[in-house]
């Protein structure tokens, strides 16, 4: 049980076209130029962008391992507490915050 900042980079290294990065002072990760994970400035939780009903399902779930961060439509955010995440999940959660990130299309600009 538990995971560490260290894993969280090697699971993120794993998936395609993927970076780090930093974002108001601490780690990101990002595919195609878009964000779809974080670490926390002291590297103890991370924040996976997910849809806000699975965001809000695991905050519910297991408030001693995940937070509600934020909470729009169709998107929400939850910051999991590294020590307790089960890493199965968290492999799982990272894939899904991947796809649904690298899932979008960039607008396409017309041509005048």
């Amino acid at each position: 049980m538990g995971a560490s900042a260290t894993r969280v980079r090697e699971l993120v290294a794993a998936l395609a076209e993927t970076q780090e990065s930093a974002h108001h002072g601490h780690p990101d990760f990002r595919v195609r130029g878009k964000i779809f994970a974080t670490l926390s400035e002291h590297e103890d939780r991370a924040a996976l962008r997910l849809t806000n009903v699975e965001a809000r399902a695991l905050a519910e779930r297991s408030p001693e391992v995940y937070r509600l961060v934020s909470d729009r439509e169709p998107i929400g955010w939850v910051s999991a507490l590294l020590e307790r995440v089960d890493e199965t999940e968290l492999v799982d959660l990272l894939d899904e915050a991947w796809r649904l990130r690298a899932s979008e299309q960039p607008a396409k600009r017309r041509k005048r």
